[in-house]
């Protein structure tokens, strides 16, 4: 049985997304200063539901072609729900927007420990390619919170795309998503999930910025140094990554990493660094569920 989605209805990933998109509007505007936005970024990527989300931006003055994306994202109807036991691996091992993996991919299989994928249901036949889009490419998946997994994810991305232009970037481990403007329609965008391969997640909808990051930039060895020094740079020496976000900076435009570090007493924190791998700030650990 389902209903309007109400306070305590668990949040998805692109709830998650769309609230970060609209913290970035509120701190561009001047509405929020830097140490508020960022404390406020990392509580949305942790919401749990929908009412935490709202209430992060409750008393910002909300662009209207954002609120209308949103309105017309949440009135989308979710796909069949999952089984508990998958259900159960997916939650183990989702961080952040590892739960897309469940909402938006139909009758994929998520994650799961080798001893739920043993009775996992066989995988569905691949769709059939959309005319005119690159034929589908399908991969075991990768660890994108490493520097040799995104490497690869970022190799697969330019066989799929031909460029590695996007909006953003999420990278959670064995999962990724991303924004990516339509060819020839620039005012509009296109949400993607990556596990395995690339698919398209929902409907096409109007961008919300005109800035994007070019992936090609990134220095590999110089992520690979930010990702083994993150914990001790976030005063989290115990930590692992959490997540990684690859973004415009909301004020300058220029691209930037955010690597999200996490510890077994659920503190976070997170640094910022440019594509050569110059930190240029970080946050102090907090709570990861204050």
């Amino acid at each position: 049985m389902s209903g309007q989605p109400s306070s305590s209805t668990r949040a998805r990933d692109i709830d998650r997304a769309q609230t970060c998109g609209l913290l970035d509007a509120g701190y561009s505007e001047g509405q929020l200063e830097k140490a508020e936005y960022d404390a406020r970024t990392a509580a949305a990527m942790k919401a749990k539901t929908l009412g935490e989300l709202d209430a992060l931006v409750s008393d910002l003055q909300i662009p209207a072609h954002l609120a209308e994306t949103a309105v017309r994202e949440a009135t989308v109807p979710p796909r069949k729900r999952r089984g508990p036991a998958i259900a159960a691996a997916v939650a183990a091992v989702a961080v952040v927007i590892g739960l897309v993996a469940v909402v938006t991919r139909g009758d994929d299989p998520g994650p799961q420990p080798d001893s739920v994928r043993e009775v996992a249901a066989p995988a569905q036949p691949a769709p059939a390619p959309v005319p005119g889009e690159p034929e589908a490419i399908v991969v075991d998946p990768i660890d994108t919170t490493t520097a040799e997994g995104i490497e690869e994810f970022l190799r697969q991305f330019q066989g799929k795309f031909g460029d590695r232009i996007v909006d953003d970037l999420y990278l959670a481990q064995s999962y990724a998503a991303f924004n990516r403007m339509l060819p020839e329609q620039a005012h509009r965008v296109q949400r993607w999930d990556y596990y395995r391969g690339f698919d398209p997640s929902g409907s096409p909808g109007r961008r919300s910025t005109d800035a994007t990051v070019d992936l090609a930039g990134i220095r590999i060895d110089k992520l690979g140094d930010l990702i083994r020094d993150a914990p001790s740079a976030v005063g989290l020496p115990g930590g692992r990554i959490d997540y990684i976000i690859v973004r415009p900076d909301p004020i300058t435009d220029e691209p930037e990493i955010l690597i999200y570090v996490e510890d077994t007493s659920l503190r976070s924190g997170h640094l910022y660094a440019t594509f050569d791998g110059v930190v240029t700030g970080t946050s102090a650990p907090s709570r990861a569920d204050g």
